[in-house]
């Protein structure tokens, strides 16, 4: 569906928005951009007064919308009056204006007339149009490397060193439990050379 838009007269009417705001048109131009860009069949004209330079801003226009300001000589209704009358599949169009001259001469065309209140509210409300946007910042999945690649990875930058060895034990302490050696007392007897000799193995 195509929206041509009486910019001035939507902006008096949209929430937010004031036409004391030296920014109101881009304000507005975002607004319409988010709600065109949740519905990629929608495609939106606004037209405001006079502004410098005059005709399409490539500053404010893309994604589904063309802002555009009438030059010195005219104003936004006489714009939108000539679009209306050049328009040649009626009946996919809509026109958001509350202006009698506007509206009239949509109704000699047969198109679709939509009050800027009613646009600006289902604007607003459209359960698409309030959805956040993704948030991008977020440190995206690398891919995979194919060998190709990680044989120049290793070239570049080698192989990944291996892990240093774990350090080596010293010698454990003697446990408390294992039981000393028993000491020979000065002159005692030996008691297999006591065996020895009772047996005569030995002098």
């Amino acid at each position: 569906m195509n929206y041509l838009i009486d910019g001035h007269n939507l902006i008096a009417r949209t929430p937010d928005l004031s036409l004391a705001d030296p920014d109101d048109e881009a304000k507005l131009v975002a607004l319409l951009r988010r709600w065109a860009m949740a519905d990629r069949r929608r495609k939106v004209t606004v037209i405001f007064d006079g502004g410098l330079p005059a005709g399409e801003s490539r500053n404010l226009s893309g994604s589904g919308v063309k802002a555009i300001f009438a030059p010195n000589n005219a104003d936004a209704d006489t714009l939108l009056i000539r679009r209306i009358e050049a328009i040649g599949n009626p009946l996919e169009h809509t026109v958001v204006t509350n202006d009698g001259v506007v509206v009239a001469a949509a109704a000699r065309r047969r198109i679709p007339v939509q009050t800027s209140e009613a646009f600006a509210a289902a604007m607003l409300t459209d359960r698409r149009f309030g959805e956040p946007e993704k948030d991008t910042s977020e440190r995206p999945e690398a891919p995979a490397l194919g060998t190709a690649e990680l044989q120049e990875w290793l070239a570049l930058f080698g192989p990944e060193p291996d892990p240093p060895p774990p350090p080596k034990k010293g010698p454990e302490p003697a446990s408390s439990k294992t039981r000393p050696a028993r000491k020979k007392k000065p002159g005692a007897v030996d008691d297999l050379d006591e065996w020895l000799r009772l047996f005569g193995y030995k002098e």
